[in-house]
């Protein structure tokens, strides 16, 4: 019998979590499993699930609980209780289409549906998975979701050791934690891309030293930081050119007008014309083949690093932030080069070295794509995916947690 799986996934663009499940759903359908992913709200995910085949189905959840972000609304009790009360509708919603459809699994991707596709899943009495691909919120709402994790999923799936950490540090352990790192498509994401292209529609030469950042546009990510080490580098090296690619996909609140304050920013440091605002793109693969190098400068730890395993695969060299699960995949001064989070002099001393370097900027790109080939497989992703699954309903027919 295939194996049934319900996908829930609270959102609507094509963010990392997103771009990392759809590889998932389409490797699933080599063995078999029929999936279907449950969404709070159409966009264009759903457009490219559509477009795959995959069956999508629309949940109805109150707006607050969608636009609820973990800086503001549920930091404490009084906001988490409000987020709560709101869910419930749509808890109820989900739990009755989980009873209308038996899956035989429930997989959530994301922090809002671990919590409601959690409670809806044991209403239902079908087992959940939690894919977790963010370190817990801080204040009430983050110890609640460690709290939970003890009891709504019998499986939790982390993208990295330091996210499978976090998730249990509040007492005792969730019932079973996997770390599966994210997959990377291996064949779109290649050193043999050429980003002759890109240089020649922007307008910069092949030999001008080029540094990229590729992130969404969410203050967490560092582009202040980043436009910082733009300056201590152009003052050392006035020829080098910088590029922003990513755009604003959240319609959380705190997000609004973060792209245009960049852009302000870059104005009154005396960056105009030196750095690029790429906004969303398709051309991912190009814009990192068409870089020296790719700069990761988070302000808070980043739980696995999407741009960093791209960058990796394409045999590019990353100066990337030592936090979060940066360490797992990025080994200092052979694939990479690790600084700490915050230190733009390191930052802007490490991407000076390797755009001098150019011999160094090759034997870092090489070992790059190596470890990307050893770690990112979307085949071995897919793998790794279904023996979690196995392993955990085995447990869940002969009863254990």
């Amino acid at each position: 019998m295939p194996l049934r799986v319900l996908f829930v996934n609270p959102g609507r663009h094509l963010g990392g979590a997103e771009q990392s499940l759809l590889l998932l759903l389409e490797a699933l359908k080599e063995h078999a499993v029929l999936s279907t992913v449950v969404m709070f709200a159409d966009g264009p995910f759903a457009a490219r699930l559509v477009s795959l085949n995959i069956p999508v189905v629309f949940l109805n959840v109150a707006a607050g609980v969608r636009r609820a972000t973990r800086y503001q609304s549920a930091r404490n009790m009084a906001g988490t209780a409000w987020l709560g009360a709101r869910s419930i509708p749509g808890v109820a919603r989900l739990a009755a289409m989980i009873r209308r459809g038996m899956p035989d699994v429930v997989h959530t991707n994301g922090l809002k549906a671990h919590i409601l596709g959690g409670i809806a899943g044991r209403l239902a009495r079908r087992p959940v998975v939690w894919h977790l691909r963010d370190f817990p919120p801080d204040g009430f709402a983050g110890r609640l979701l460690k709290r939970a994790a003890r009891s709504l999923p019998s499986l939790v799936l982390a993208n990295s050791d330091a996210v499978a950490l976090a998730i249990g540090r509040a007492g005792r352990q969730p019932p079973r934690v996997v770390r599966v790192y994210n997959p990377v498509d291996l064949e779109r994401f290649h050193p043999n891309r050429s980003g002759a292209r890109i240089r020649a529609t922007l307008g910069i030469a092949p030999e001008t030293p080029l540094v990229g950042m590729v992130a969404h546009l969410t203050p967490w990510k560092g582009h202040v930081d980043f436009l910082s080490i733009a300056m201590t580098v152009t003052a050392a090296l006035p020829t080098a050119r910088f590029l922003v690619a990513g755009g604003a996909i959240y319609e959380t609140g705190g997000h609004a007008g973060y792209a245009e304050a960049l852009v302000r920013r870059t104005v009154d440091l005396g960056l105009g014309g030196r750095v690029l605002f790429l906004g969303a793109r398709e051309d991912i693969p190009e814009i990192m083949a068409a870089l020296d190098l790719l700069v990761h400068c988070p302000s808070a730890p980043e739980p696995f690093g999407r741009g960093v395993a791209e960058a990796m695969a394409v045999g590019k060299p990353v100066v990337a932030a030592r936090a979060g699960g940066i360490p797992e995949i990025v080994e200092h001064e052979v694939t990479g080069l690790l600084v700490t989070p915050g230190d733009v002099r390191g930052f802007s001393t490490a991407v000076l070295r390797l755009l001098r370097d150019p011999e160094l900027r090759q034997r870092l790109g090489l070992a790059a794509r190596l470890r990307a080939e050893q770690l990112f497989p979307v085949e071995l992703h897919a793998e790794r995916v279904l023996d979690a699954y196995r392993g955990m309903l085995i447990n869940v027919t002969v009863g254990q947690p």
